[in-house]
């Protein structure tokens, strides 16, 4: 049960790896990048 209790933790951080990995690839990083810096202007009034 013990062996279970440690391969969750290593799984989930895997898999969040791997989701990160395919954001990088498809782009996201751009639209996210262009979103905050959007944001940012608008909050300061410039935007």
């Amino acid at each position: 049960m013990k062996t279970g209790r440690r391969a969750l933790p290593v799984i989930l951080l895997a898999l969040g790896a791997g989701f990160l990995v395919l954001g990088i690839l498809n782009g996201e990083v751009a639209i996210v990048v262009s979103r905050a810096a959007n944001i940012c202007l608008e909050c300061i009034g410039i935007g």
